[in-house]
């Protein structure tokens, strides 16, 4: 028979439950020693009849093993610290559910659960007086809850069941915190009900000197009854007042620099939405905007504060549910302090509760007039003086302001300051703004006279210096200076000095006569020609009618420079009509203008006749070397043909072989210079002819197909031997296996490579480099590129003397390049003229007729080619491009 069956006592069914009333005791006091004695005298028979074995107890096996195992272990020790204590606590409440439910029903032997404690095992009774928390029984069937440890509750509750005979739960809700209360409601329901859950909650319970203390209650479910529900459920009572001390005193440091960062992320957020307007109802409904959102507030508002000692409410921002406030209050009603004009920045005024605050009830019934109950109000401050405030409202609710909450509105008026101020200096410079666009207004036709004046004058300067054609000027300035000012008649004329008279060149006339072409006479006129020749303007109208124009207004004004008068300019309209200011000044400036223009107009002319001069002077040089030429050619030429047969002569009579006697080696020497000098004449004129074809266009190409490779090399030899013999290195760059066939002038190629050559070797030092490159290039377009490159990187150095568009055909370069020497860059552009040796240039002393280059040049040019001179780092390259194929 198990103990179930045994126990005399069942816990009655759940359907026969009474709900509780909130005034029904919520404790049972301990039994009283006679009872305790019963319970332990029950305890022993009990013990007993355990004693007797395992199968006096059926199904309960696992209980008296269990049982068994206790009395025989020795209790673990215990060292009495909290944490020790939490550690019974908790294995108190993690008992099997078994066990426990088996205990309590041999613990219904007693006389009445009053001598549950007495009735627990022995391993339990030592824990419960260790433990600091108090532990409880709630019979969910009786509606009532049991202490175990009594003498823990001092020591857990303090003195807040003090003056109550029976605690009830509507007794205990008055002590408990009012923010706790709903939290302990629902666990007493989850509690009271039939879960089977383990709860728990952490609540305030107010002691009788008005300290709070903390405490967590947390039960789990003990027995059930026959028909399987709830019954009782064990629960641990704990003082957590201390650990709540402490994490308190943790929090601060964390908790304040999270406010800190929360106030200057939230200003920051604040002053980057108000700077992006200027405009100072933007920033006021921007600022209400945010400052509710940020506050979570039910009503803010900026009170603007006037001169006059009243205000009004220039901007709200309303949460749903708030009333507005309606027409104008005045600053009394914002909120009751009487000192307002000492308001200043950093000062807030801050209303918690106001039925709960010292305040007038006039000052009161205002507030709540308006729906107030809880308010924080700031100034805003312009200049060191109070413009208004920024107020928040709580309507719906009282609310406790918070320090970072009052740091955070002291912010956000700085950066609302800051704001209004950058707007009203905005709207200043906007009225500044304002005035000075009428101030200009007032000046636009002056401006826009003057605008014209300016675009008309440079107009006519553009035109008067477009020409250098005398007459051409002066009609340009006539017909635009009349057009541009609207009169009748306009005319120029310029002086002649010498004869004393003044002609009219052009005239532009729409309605008057015309004068052009006529002349006067400046002696006859001088009161108005005296003026116009000493550099002064005149206006004036002809008091007796012109014969041919009658009544006329005139204008005249002289057209001179820094070297005289060269003539005048008349603007002439109806004889009512009177020159201002501003005709006078555009007379003058086109007078100015003409002056400039016929004065680089007559040195044009005089340049002309002089260049036209010059190309007299050098073809009838070009014609009388020409003729030279051709005249001393025949002369030279029997000349050379004498010697040679003299020189045949003396080799057969034995002088010239002669190297033993004195007087041969004279006739050596005398003959070598005769034979030289007469072939350097040779040489000069058929230079001198060539040029003449060439400048004639008389000399026509020979074609001829040539190998570069094999042509080139036989003609460098007599220059390798020059070379050595001045200490020169000469070198020869091409790839002969990529140098097509040229199809060319033979003769004329040649000559340019020779005096290019002959070039090198006479400007280049002792221990210098020649080298002379050859290079194909694939296509026109390749070369122009080459050519754009160098260009590129000589393009302060380099001198072009000819430019020609390369064909599509392919084309190849010779380069000739010297080192040790560079030409000056003065020199560059004229070392391709006739007869031009660069001074003291000639390392050699070989001297020159100054032709060589001048004839490779239009050689080249000849050839369909181009020649460019590249100078830099002590070097100087000449460049031949030529096309494979003349077209």
């Amino acid at each position: 028979m198990s103990l179930k069956s045994r126990s005399k006592k069942t816990p009655p069914q759940s359907n026969s439950e009474e709900p509780q009333s909130d005034n029904a005791p919520l404790f049972e006091r301990p039994a009283p020693a006679s009872s305790r004695q019963s319970a332990e005298n029950s305890e022993r028979n009990c013990e007993n009849r355990h004693s007797t074995g395992p199968e006096s107890l059926s199904g309960g096996s696992h209980l008296s093993n269990s049982h068994a195992r206790s009395h025989s272990s020795p209790v673990p020790p215990i060292d009495g610290s909290a944490a020790s204590s939490s550690a019974i606590a908790q294995l108190l409440l993690k008992f099997d559910s078994l066990e426990i439910s088996s205990l309590e029903a041999s613990s219904l032997k007693a006389s009445s659960l009053a001598d549950f404690s007495d009735a627990l095992p022995p391993l339990i009774q030592p824990l419960l007086t260790l433990i600091s928390d108090l532990v409880y029984v709630y019979d969910r069937v009786a509606h009532r809850l049991r202490l175990i440890n009594d003498d823990q509750m001092a020591a857990v509750l303090g003195d807040c069941l003090e003056g109550l005979q029976s605690p009830s739960i509507a007794a205990l809700s008055a002590r408990v915190h009012s923010g706790d209360w709903p939290r302990v409601q629902t666990y007493l329901a989850q509690m009271l009900g039939e879960s089977s859950d383990e709860h728990e909650v952490e609540f305030r319970l107010r002691q009788s000197n008005g300290e709070w203390r903390w405490l967590r209650s947390r039960d789990r479910l003990l027995s059930r009854t026959p028909d399987g529900l709830p019954w009782q459920r064990l629960g641990l009572l704990t003082d957590i007042t201390h650990q709540k001390q402490t994490d308190s005193t943790a929090q601060p440091t964390s908790l304040v620099e999270q406010q800190m960062a929360l106030v200057s992320k939230q200003a920051t957020h604040f002053a980057r939405m108000l700077s992006q307007s200027l405009d100072l109802k933007d920033i006021l409904n921007t600022a209400v905007d945010q400052v509710l959102q940020i506050f979570q507030a039910d009503r803010v508002l900026i009170y603007r504060l006037f001169e006059n000692g009243t205000g009004s409410i220039i901007v709200d921002a309303i949460a749903e549910g708030c009333p507005p406030i309606a027409g104008h209050p005045p600053p009394e009603s914002i909120f009751p302090i009487a000192d307002r004009p000492t308001s200043s920045a950093g000062w807030v005024y801050s209303l918690d509760n106001l039925e709960a605050e010292s305040l007038s009830e006039h000052s009161r019934s205002v507030l709540r007039r308006l729906g107030v109950r809880a308010m924080l109000v700031v100034p805003m401050m312009q200049q060191d003086t109070l413009w208004g405030w920024l107020v928040v409202h709580q309507c719906l609710s009282d609310r406790t302001w918070q320090k970072w909450e009052t740091d955070l509105i002291t912010q956000l008026a700085g950066q609302l300051d800051l704001a209004i101020a950058q707007s009203e200096l905005y709207q200043q410079v906007q009225r500044l703004n304002v005035d000075l666009e009428r101030q200009i207004q007032a000046r636009t036709a002056e401006l826009r006279l003057a605008s014209n004046f300016e675009a008309t004058l440079k107009r006519i300067t553009d035109k008067v210096r477009d020409s250098l054609d005398e007459d051409q000027i002066l009609q340009t300035a006539v017909q635009e200076l009349a057009i541009a000012t609207e009169i009748s008649c306009c005319n120029a004329a310029l002086y002649d000095l010498e004869e004393g008279t003044s002609t009219v060149r052009y005239e532009y006339t729409t309605t008057v006569s015309p004068y052009q072409g006529r002349t006067a006479d400046l002696a006859a006129f001088p009161e108005i020609y005296g003026p116009l020749l000493n550099g002064q303007s005149l206006q004036f109208c002809s008091l007796v009618p012109n014969p041919v124009r009658g009544r006329v207004s005139m204008l005249a004004t002289p057209i001179m420079d820094d070297q005289g008068v060269l003539g005048d300019l008349w603007m002439i309209n109806h004889a009512f009509y009177a020159f201002g200011e501003q005709d006078l000044r555009m007379a003058q400036q086109v007078a100015n203008q003409c002056a400039i223009a016929l004065r680089q107009a007559r040195l044009f002319q005089a340049a002309q006749a002089q260049v036209r001069e010059l190309e007299k002077l050098n073809q009838l040089k070009d014609d009388f070397l020409s003729t030279v030429s051709h005249e001393l050619r025949t002369p030279m030429s029997n000349i050379k043909m004498a010697i040679q047969m003299l020189e045949l002569i003396l080799r057969q009579a034995g002088i010239l072989d002669s190297t033993t006697e004195l007087e041969p080696n004279r006739v050596n020497r005398y003959f070598k210079i005769l034979r030289e000098e007469s072939q350097r004449e040779i040489n000069l004129i058929n230079d001198l002819l060539d040029l003449s074809r060439l400048d004639a266009g008389a000399d026509a190409l020979h074609l001829s197909s040539i190998n570069l490779a094999g042509w080139l090399i036989p003609l460098l030899r007599p220059f390798e031997e020059r070379a050595r013999n001045h200490q020169q290195s000469l070198q020869i760059r091409l790839d002969a296996a990529n140098l097509p066939p040229l199809i060319t002038d033979l003769a004329k190629l040649e000559r340019v490579v020779t005096e290019l050559l002959t070039n090198a070797c006479k400007y280049t030092p002792a221990g210098g480099e020649i080298w002379i490159e050859v290079k194909n290039l694939e296509d026109g377009g390749q070369a122009q590129e080459e050519q754009e490159e160098g260009s590129r990187k000589n393009e302060e150095r380099r001198t072009k003397n000819e430019t020609l568009a390369y064909p599509s055909a392919p084309i190849f370069q010779i380069r000739v390049t010297n080192t040790g020497t560079e030409i000056p860059l003065i020199e560059r552009d004229r070392i391709f003229e006739k007869f031009y040796r660069i001074p003291n240039n000639d390392p050699w002393k070989y001297g020159g007729t100054g032709l060589g280059l001048a004839l490779v040049k239009k050689l080249v040019m000849c050839l369909q080619g181009t020649l460019e001179l590249d100078c830099a780092d002590g070097q100087v390259q000449f460049t031949v491009t030529l096309p494979l194929q003349p077209e």
